[in-house]
């Protein structure tokens, strides 16, 4: 019988509802006892072995959760399994997809992560359908790392390439893909490929090994900042442990410079403490720009190419976690973020 490793974070996915406030569950398990009921004897040829990494909320999520995750899969005999799920809580999905897609793409079986919008027991929950697909992805796939999700509205389940996976919007709690389009969808329990940009050949050949087979440990920082208008930029003190700092920038890839306490004066702050601060995102190849994004260019900011927020901030955390001599180039491909 075939083996899926099943590695159990906590999130919805594994919570319970008490009156109203969902909690994370003693019965970590719950969702996998309503899928072997409802899918009995139905590719009856796998099993399931779970391991309880974590059980947190995902919005409690940090880093070093990170470093269990990544580095217990690393750990893993992998010749026992034909593939991994992770189940996960949807608040910090898309981060943890980017950080994990970063640092497992090289693993020889599928590693699919996915979560619920609600407890596994409620009728309306996406759970069982996500952990269906999860099953058919295994099934259908010979490598790769993916995140699937039954959004609200939709019949089908969607494939993301984990490093584009953008946060869902916070009234219908849709995922998205930043390039606009998922990787492909599961259907009748059949997946179909939508992106033809990058073939599964590409995935199955992708083995960007960015942690040279060491332990991923995550102790320097990344400051990410978001701006809004009017935005008082004294505020903001990068503590001793903040290597760098991922500024977000406005869809146009521009930041106030005008004011006096702007992203120009704290990037000039951060250049006088040896900090580095990187802008997301702009077009791939741009031929023109704003004057406000080519003053912060000027004065030493650092523009990231056709990335979104949440995979910038994961190729940050890890590229200043690295020795200096193992380091990437921060504008090359690890896993498919770059559009």
């Amino acid at each position: 019988m075939k083996k899926i490793l099943v590695i159990l974070t906590g999130g919805t996915i594994g919570s319970c509802e008490n009156n109203g406030v969902i909690s994370a569950d003693n019965n970590k398990v719950r969702a996998l006892e309503l899928y072997r009921k409802k899918y009995s004897g139905e590719m009856s040829e796998y099993d399931f072995e779970c391991v309880s990494v974590l059980n947190i909320l995902s919005e409690n999520l940090n880093k070093h959760h990170w470093e269990i995750i990544v580095n217990y899969l690393l750990s893993c005999d992998m010749d026992r399994y034909c593939g991994v799920i992770v189940t996960h809580g949807s608040d910090t999905l898309s981060y943890s997809s980017a950080m994990l897609s970063m640092c497992l793409c090289t693993l020889p079986v599928p590693i699919i992560i996915t979560a619920a919008d609600r407890v596994p027991d409620d009728p309306d929950s996406n759970a069982l359908c996500n952990l269906r697909a999860c099953v058919v992805m295994i099934n259908s796939l010979q490598r790769g790392v993916f995140t699937v999700y039954r959004n609200s509205g939709d019949d089908f389940c969607s494939v993301f390439l984990p490093a584009r996976l953008q946060e869902a919007d916070r009234v219908f709690g849709r995922f998205s893909s930043f390039d606009g389009m998922s990787f492909g969808t599961v259907r009748n329990d059949s997946f179909i490929q939508n992106n033809k940009d990058i073939s599964l050949y590409d995935i199955y050949n992708k083995n960007t090994d960015i942690l040279h087979g060491k332990k991923l440990e995550l102790k320097n920082d990344v400051l990410v900042v978001r701006p809004y208008p009017s935005m008082d930029y004294s505020c903001i003190v990068p503590s001793e442990n903040t290597k760098a700092v991922l500024h977000i920038t406005y869809h146009s890839s521009t930041a106030c410079t005008s004011a006096e306490n702007s992203a120009l004066s704290f990037l000039e702050r951060c250049n006088g403490i040896g900090i580095p601060m990187y802008l997301a995102s702009f077009p791939k190849s741009a031929d023109r720009i704003y004057e406000t994004a080519d003053t912060l260019i000027k004065h030493g900011a650092v523009p990231l190419e056709s990335i979104c927020n949440e995979a910038a901030f994961a190729k940050l955390l890890l590229y200043f976690n690295l020795p200096f001599s193992e380091r990437f180039e921060i504008n090359d491909d690890i896993c498919f973020e770059l559009l």
